[in-house]
């Protein structure tokens, strides 16, 4: 059955209040070394394991699988023919999708390409079953390939394949932007490793926008009210 972005999009809200409120599910996380969360942390959580401990510790959904399929250095293109072993083996029911900042490495001309593959990969989560979440990357510096420009082209890619296909989306990349002031440039000062990975307090940011987005945030709870100093592990 075909359905519209707007049917899709009120499909998706409606399954996902359902998965949180009904029997245990899995939960799919698909990036690059951001999502994997290795190094730049310095041994603090990063988002992934932030989304773990308050679905399946603090909401008390402890029959939940997360899955975190992130790997480092990879693209959209990378993902995509590893599809069915980073995510369809895992019978998912919600599939979290973002890349874009090693994909900006193709420059202006592979914005167009890079929106393909996210429509791909939606459709192919959609084909397993899985609701799909999909989340614009973090801005980035001006380091060589990689530049605020750019990142900014293909967070907009992003927001484009989330309107046509009804999806929704977590938005980091607006999120750091209202955080960021004159002086930081692009990224909130203390939130980045070095020029392109958020160290653990960027990493809390994103679970905080990531909660918020799926409405299941809370001031109160351990992992919201979290206080990580600007600049844990930070280098930049």
């Amino acid at each position: 059955m075909d359905f519209t972005a707007d049917e899709y999009a009120r499909r998706d809200a409606d399954r996902l209040r359902e998965i949180l409120s009904g029997p245990p599910v899995t939960w799919v996380f698909l990036g690059d070394s951001i999502t994997q969360g290795v190094t730049h942390t310095h041994g603090h959580r990063a988002y992934v394991e932030h989304f773990a401990e308050r679905v399946r510790g603090e909401l008390g959904r402890r029959g939940d699988t997360v899955v975190n399929s992130g790997v480092s250095g990879a693209t959209a293109e990378d993902l995509l023919p590893e599809f069915h072993w980073r995510a369809g083996r895992f019978a998912p029911d919600v599939v979290f999708v973002m890349f874009g900042t090693n994909d900006i490495l193709s420059g202006e001309d592979g914005v167009r390409d890079f929106r393909f593959r996210i429509d791909q990969i939606v459709q192919r989560s959609r084909d397993v079953g899985a609701t799909v979440v999909l989340q614009t990357p973090p801005p980035v510096l001006q380091d060589g390939g990689r530049s605020p420009r750019l990142i900014s082209l293909y967070a907009e890619a992003v927001r484009e394949v989330a309107r046509d296909l009804g999806v929704l989306v977590v938005d980091h990349a607006a999120a750091w932007h209202e955080a960021a002031t004159a002086a930081d440039d692009v990224a909130p000062a203390g939130w980045l490793d070095d020029s392109f990975h958020p160290n653990a307090r960027g990493h809390h940011e994103m679970t905080l926008t990531l909660l918020k987005t799926l409405g299941i945030d809370d001031p109160a709870s351990a992992v919201c009210s979290l206080v990580v100093e600007d600049g844990v592990g930070a280098s930049a």
